[in-house]
């Protein structure tokens, strides 16, 4: 799969810390990743890896569910959305959803 270049953060992010918190984020061992999550593998704080995630957030896709802690979670932009991610985000929705009952 060929990823466009607007999309494609080895051609975008230059400085260390970004390129550190992109190979973080694409280490193909989790679809997503949370704020502690980077910075534990990183090296870099947590507000470092939350400024990092707002300065490059057209490189960034945030999930639309939060982890079981309550966490935000973060992929690459360039990542497809997968089948459990669809289901999860839709199970999420219809469990906030008010009954009409």
């Amino acid at each position: 799969m060929t990823t466009h270049v607007a999309n494609d953060w080895t051609h975008n992010v230059d400085e260390p810390e970004g390129r550190k918190l992109f190979e973080a984020l694409a280490d193909d061992r989790w679809d997503f990743r949370t704020v502690d999550g980077i910075s534990r593998s990183t090296g870099l704080s947590e507000e470092r890896v939350r400024d990092l995630l707002r300065k490059y957030r057209a490189l960034v896709r945030r999930s639309l569910v939060l982890d079981r802690q309550g966490r935000e979670l973060y992929t690459l932009a360039s990542r497809r959305p997968r089948l459990q991610e669809i289901l999860s985000t839709i199970r999420a929705i219809i469990s906030k959803t008010p009954s009409t009952a």
